[in-house]
């Protein structure tokens, strides 16, 4: 028979699952779209006539290449699904594996090369395909005689499987369309072999539950095969739910991130636009979600996050986010 467990995780955590027990495993699928709208400098909104007269070029001293920016996104959105697998090898080590399928998609707006005040429209670029694929291990450092109290250590890979060379059309400040490698951010993977190492704590005491976890994602490699790489990335985040029912819980949870901008430059991702400067990538976000968690079946379980961002500090200046929904199914078979 299973051991009680805690309340479920809320749905957006990563490395935080049902601990099996020896030759037990857990599957399951998760679900996340983060949509973006605007931009920002810093911390502080602005428009897109703003930023392309204001924000540099990189680029500027290069034949054609104006000072500032002619390319700026309306808005983003991203969609990630990902199953995992989570198999308990004994009763302290579990390995975990995910396979994320992306798809991308971000409106830009151009405006000619010799006038910022001359908007030439906007076109949709997209990307879609596997991402980067990760695997490792669960430590279960802790947990007491009723298995209230639970302390899990991550420590996973994650390897260069997602594309790093994704190609659409663009408009130009010529009024063109060209085909053009996408901006970083539209990319598909990192590039590079990074370990992700993290924490977690997570506990209950009749109908509360709590939690909290922090998660680090490190590049192991000084650059990809295009000469750049992801800056280093720090995730606090920490959680309270409630039972309502045996079946049905509520958390509120808050979530900070740090991530420093990208390392290097890939020649080939470049011109005017506001995702070719490295510089306008990584800062810091904080969010606050709510989320809800239904057991349909003993340790079956759906559940849902919402999250909006309460401080957003980036650096440069970066499309704003807006708003993330995060759904996951869990099916254990103990």
């Amino acid at each position: 028979m299973r051991k009680e467990l805690p309340l479920p995780p809320p749905s957006g955590l990563f490395g935080v699952y049902a601990f099996p027990e020896k030759g037990q495993f857990v599957t399951g699928i998760n679900y996340q779209h983060h949509s973006f709208s605007g931009l920002l400098q810093g911390s502080d909104s602005i428009t897109t006539q703003q930023a392309v007269l204001s924000a540099p070029n990189p680029f500027f001293g290069d034949p054609g290449q104006p000072p500032t920016l002619r390319v700026v996104p309306k808005s983003a959105e991203a969609d990630v699904i990902f199953p995992f697998v989570n198999y308990a090898i004994d009763d302290k080590f579990a390995l975990v594996a995910l396979a994320p399928l992306i798809k991308k998609k971000t409106v830009l707006e151009t405006f000619a090369g010799a006038n910022p005040n001359q908007s030439l429209g906007s076109n949709a670029v997209t990307s879609a395909g596997l991402g980067d694929i990760k695997f490792g291990a669960l430590y279960k450092a802790y947990n007491d005689a009723a298995n209230r109290h639970n302390v899990i250590i991550d420590a996973v890979l994650s390897a260069p499987t997602g594309s790093i060379e994704e190609e659409d059309y663009n408009l130009t400040p010529m009024n063109t369309m060209v085909l053009s490698r996408l901006a970083y951010g539209m990319q598909l993977g990192s590039g590079t072999w990074d370990a992700l190492i993290g924490v977690a704590y997570w506990g209950k005491d009749n109908r509360w539950g709590w939690g909290a976890q922090y998660l680090a994602t490190i590049p192991l490699e000084s650059e990809n095969s295009e000469g750049w790489r992801y800056g280093d990335k720090h995730e606090g985040t920490a959680w309270l739910s409630y039972e309502w029912e045996p079946t049905l819980s509520s958390s509120l949870r808050l979530r900070t991130e740090q991530q420093g901008d990208i390392k290097g430059m890939d020649p080939a991702i470049y011109g005017p636009g506001l995702g070719a400067n490295t510089d306008n990538y990584g800062g810091t976000r904080t969010e606050l979600s709510v989320g809800a968690n239904w057991m349909y079946a003993p340790a079956h379980n759906i559940s849902m996050e919402i999250a909006w961002p309460i401080e957003q500090d980036r650096n440069g200046v970066q499309a704003e986010h807006e708003q993330s929904v995060m759904l996951s199914w869990r099916n254990a078979f103990f």
